[in-house]
Parts: structure tokens; C-alpha cells; sequence
């Protein structure tokens, strides 16, 4: 069984939990109705709508995993039982309890066997690097940043200079990622991955606090084909029609 927590305050709805059995072959290797591998038939409960939360949901509508909605506060109760920071998302399987956004979607790619490299290759090396990349620079100190010192300035305290440095280091990555796309290609080459989840959910962040399309700088037009490509995908669609 996987549980996949999100959460939810006054202005977002950010929890979804999700059930959904997926019956394999009796071999329990590949499923080409869903294209996943899995070994066993399983239950699946997820979560996210918003946010971090977002990309899991919306890996989880690639990987053709249905679920439905359900709210959990950060610093809940319910959250602090899976992660111990007490925030959202997390993922449980079985007696299996993660956390972070991100390696929950790695483990979902290994686990489905779609959307992530092979393990001990040097594409997964390239999508660890990319994967690491949006994490620690555009998200921990882009967004997170404004998220912290303006959005919640309320609580943390405002600091426009760090919001102001965020935004230009936010632009330098963006630009340092956009610079091996190609037109009809995505951050890895030919082929769709969860790399581009992460960063098309970062992009839509930076698209809701006003920081895109400044942020895309020279490579806005392909940056602009990039993102509508992606949000053109059903997944993306049934994933946001959770907001």
C-alpha cells in the first residue's frame, strides 16, 4: 500500500489521498496497458495539489496511478506522523514512510519503471544533477526564499534584499537548465521525464509570484514552447484539476 500526503492552509488546497488497485500479470513484470513494472498488485493512496506537493501528483497521473483528494496541514498531526519536519508531501508503502518531493518521484520511477533513468547509468547521472540542481538552487534558495521573506513575511519577517538576490539567482539557474533544451525536446533529450515535472512545477511557482517569464531571460521562447508542450499533457491537466 503507498499513502502520499499533502497538505493544505487557508490559501491552498495541497492534500490529496488517493486509492486506486492495479492488478498486474501473474509474472508481475511489464504492464503494458499502464507501462509500469510492479511485482504485485498494490493499493495507492497520494497526495498533492499544489506546491511541492504538485509533482507528485502529477507523476503519479503519468504513471497512470488514480487517487483522490484529502487535506493534511504542515506541522499537523497527520503530517508530523511521516515526516518528522512535520511538512508535506510524504509517501508511505506499506511500512515504508519517505518524504521530499522529489525522491518520492524517484522512487515512483523505479518503482513503475517509467520517467526516470536506469539506476548505475550515466543518464540517471544526469538526471540526479538536473534533479539536485532544481532543488538546492531553484527551489531551496529561489523560491523557498520568497515563499519565506515576502509571502510569509508575516511570520518569518520581510527581507527584500534576500527576495531580490532569490529572484536574480533563480534567473541564472533557470537560464543554466534552459540552456540544453532543445525545440521539442526536454531537459534530458528526446523523452519526458520526471526531471521536467520538477522543474515545470517550479516554473508554475515562479509563474504565480510574478517572477516568469522574467526569469527566462534569452531563453524565453523556448522556454515558452517548453512549458505549453508540458501543460498540455493530460496528466499535467488531471493533476492541476485537483487544485
Amino acid at each position: 500500500q503507498l499513502q502520499h500526503l499533502g497538505g493544505r492552509n487557508p490559501r491552498r488546497t495541497v492534500v490529496v489521498v488517493a486509492e486506486a488497485s492495479r492488478a498486474d500479470d501473474d509474472q508481475g513484470v511489464f504492464d503494458a496497458d499502464r507501462e509500469c513494472v510492479s511485482l504485485a498488485p498494490s493499493v495507492t493512496k497520494c497526495a498533492g495539489a499544489k506546491f511541492r506537493p504538485f509533482r507528485n501528483a502529477w507523476m503519479l497521473e503519468e504513471l497512470g496511478v488514480s487517487f483522490e483528494h484529502m487535506a493534511v496541514y504542515p506541522r499537523s498531526q497527520e503530517a508530523s506522523a511521516s515526516n518528522p519536519f512535520g511538512k508535506i508531501p510524504a509517501l508511505k508503502d506499506g511500512d515504508f514512510v519517505m518524504y521530499e518531493s522529489a525522491a518520492i518521484n524517484t522512487y515512483l520511477g523505479d518503482k513503475f519503471g517509467k520517467l526516470v533513468p536506469k539506476a548505475g547509468t550515466r543518464e540517471r547521472g544526469r538526471y540526479e544533477q538536473v534533479l539536485m540542481t532544481i532543488m538546492s538552487e531553484l527551489d531551496a534558495q529561489g523560491l523557498w526564499v520568497h515563499r519565506k521573506f515576502e509571502a510569509l513575511k508575516a511570520h518569518f519577517g520581510a527581507i527584500p534584499e534576500a527576495v531580490a538576490h532569490a529572484k536574480e539567482h533563480a534567473g541564472r539557474t533557470v537560464s543554466v537548465l534552459a540552456s540544453d533544451l532543445r525545440p521539442g525536446g526536454y531537459l534530458l533529450g528526446e523523452e519526458f521525464s520526471a526531471a521536467d515535472i520538477l522543474f515545470v512545477a517550479c516554473l508554475d511557482w515562479g509563474e504565480s509570484i510574478g517572477w516568469a517569464p522574467a526569469i527566462f531571460g534569452q531563453h524565453d521562447a523556448v522556454l515558452s514552447e517548453y512549458l505549453a508542450r508540458c501543460r498540455a499533457r493530460d496528466a499535467y491537466k488531471r493533476a492541476k484539476a485537483r487544485d
